[in-house]
């Protein structure tokens, strides 16, 4: 079994989701005026839903919770804020997932308080209703036990985040992509390009994680 249970969602998951979200919308009989994306997470799924639902008007503001992958931050909050009068607007938040529902319970607070829409909704793509503090009111998935959804939006983020965690654990080991490919599988239960892996590889030696010795790498502290 994996150390952390991975799904990796693909381009082709992620227009069948938004489809998914928009329908419910539009059987709902409830239209945004407006989509606010949470940013990042929420960039691509809210641009899709905008298509969806040929909505026109797209903002946004940025949420900090995740610090690299599969790993929670101590405190969530707005680092770049939304200001702008929505007070005759029906207003739809989106992000990708609602895991522990942070994210979402301070944008919604944000935009009530600073903008002042008629209406505000909440959709995502996946909804972990066991860790999630809040439902959002269209999602296209539940999930009842917690994994990280690895989005093709983060796939290099991620998987240098990834790819850090596999090495601190087994800092004696020389490392290179086929060796990399073969922890990814131990830890996450996923494998991905090997090109992610090269990139991470000389992205972590670049910061000083990892040092280059021919053709191999090894951890800074061994």
């Amino acid at each position: 079994m994996p150390k952390v249970n991975t799904k990796k969602v693909t381009w082709e998951d992620v227009e069948k989701w938004t489809r998914e979200v928009s329908e419910k919308i539009l059987n709902s009989e409830w239209r945004p005026d407006v989509i606010i994306a949470i940013s990042r997470g929420g960039f691509v799924p809210a641009r899709l839903i905008c298509d969806l639902l040929v909505v026109g008007e797209l903002v946004s503001l940025q949420v900090t919770h995740w610090p690299s992958a599969a790993q929670i931050a101590k405190e969530a909050g707005i680092k770049y804020a939304l200001h702008c009068d929505l007070s005759n607007k029906k207003a739809l938040i989106v992000d990708d997932i609602a895991d522990t529902g942070d994210s979402i319970i301070i944008a919604k607070d944000h935009v009530w308080s600073n903008c002042r829409p008629r209406e505000l909704k909440v959709a995502t793509l996946q909804w972990i209703s066991k860790t999630s503090k809040i439902k959002p009111d269209y999602y296209a998935e539940e999930v009842k036990e917690w994994i990280w959804y690895q989005y093709p939006w983060t796939r290099l983020e991620d998987i240098i985040g990834f790819s850090k965690r596999i090495i601190d654990e087994n800092k004696g080991l020389e490392w290179d992509v086929e060796k990399l490919d073969e922890k990814f599988e131990e830890y996450y239960g996923v494998r991905f390009d090997k090109w992610y892996y090269e990139k991470s590889l000389n992205y972590l030696a670049n910061i000083g994680f990892l040092i280059r010795e021919g053709e191999k790498y090894k951890h800074k502290g061994v």
